[in-house]
């Protein structure tokens, strides 16, 4: 089998394309209100990273995927159970699209957004 993949030829997927999908899992997680901008990174300019909006993408030297992601959360939510749900809905959609290894996905909840007059 897998030579027949080498006779094919070699089939490769952007690091953009997988943050894209990461980003679309994340939306679709009930309590998420939305990804925030990652904070900027410094010290090592040369990592194999990719960043999205609010999502950032490490590969290791053996391909496993390592994902950081930003969000803000709606209010009332419980945000251990969104932030699991939300790690379960990355790496399902990448294994369910590329098939690629989900080493870790990192949630930062930076904030909760409560409308205007909406308690805590």
């Amino acid at each position: 089998m897998s030579e027949e993949k080498e006779l094919l030829g070699r089939i490769e997927v952007a690091p953009d394309v997988l943050t894209m999908i990461a980003h679309y899992a994340v939306m679709r997680v009930d309590g998420i209100h939305k990804v925030t901008t990652a904070p900027a990174e410094k010290g090592r300019p040369f990592r194999r990273t990719s960043r999205t909006e609010g999502i950032t993408l490490h590969v290791t030297d053996d391909d496993r995927l390592i994902f950081d992601i930003f969000v803000l959360m709606q209010p009332h939510v419980d945000i251990m159970k969104t932030s699991r749900d939300l790690q379960a809905a990355v790496a399902e959609a990448i294994d369910k699209m590329v098939g690629l290894p989900v080493e870790a996905v990192n949630v930062h909840v930076e904030d909760v957004i409560y409308a205007q007059g909406d308690a805590a």
